[in-house]
């Protein structure tokens, strides 16, 4: 992890951890050993063992918007956008998917301060991805729809595709594409 600064160090240790032991197996003292440091640096960083895992959740979903914007840096078609957004979850899940696991686990524990954080999140991906959807409607891709709205579709889609994996099924490229073909064609007769 040379190159990287220590708190990013720490949170990429921790998502491993995290993913691997659980919330409440997971040893602080591990996670220091795993990212090079030692136990003390990390409570330089953060207050407690729930402060870490909080700030993983966000390392974890910051990662997963930098990929996104990394994945369609370059596409022009706005349908192929999408397509890289769909297959990154799937790659997310394969990778982080234990984390969001554990995260709906201690989901009662969430504090407003931290709800807040996740909806700020929540829709700075729906603008993201609205973005995408307007792009394809000004380049006539898209049908003319209110992009905000069809932005929450897709979320939705994200969401299921997390489902399925969460239900012990690996997501395939073909069902990837016939989700996005549902998503962006719909199910109705022409």
């Amino acid at each position: 992890m040379i190159g990287v600064g220590k708190r990013e160090q720490i949170l990429a240790a921790a998502a491993e951890i995290f993913s691997k032991e659980g919330y409440h197996n997971a040893r602080v003292e591990d996670i220091a050993i795993k990212a090079g440091i030692g136990k003390g640096t990390v409570y330089e960083y953060f207050k407690s063992k729930k402060e870490l895992f909080e700030e993983t959740i966000f390392h974890v979903l910051e990662t997963y918007l930098y990929e996104a914007l990394e994945s369609i840096s370059g596409v022009q078609d706005p349908v192929d956008k999408l397509k890289c957004i769909i297959r990154l979850q799937a790659s997310l899940l394969d990778r982080k998917g234990n984390i969001a696991t554990l995260f709906m686990k201690n989901s009662a524990d969430i504090h407003r301060e931290m709800l807040d954080r996740l909806i700020a999140f929540r829709q700075r991906v729906i603008d993201f991805i609205a973005d995408i959807i307007r792009e394809g409607i000004e380049g006539g891709a898209f049908r003319p729809v209110d992009p905000h709205l069809a932005g929450i579709l897709f979320m939705g889609v994200l969401q299921e595709a997390g489902t399925i994996h969460h239900s012990g099924s690996r997501i395939n490229d073909q069902t990837l594409d016939t989700m996005l073909d549902y998503m962006i064609n719909g199910i109705g007769i022409n």
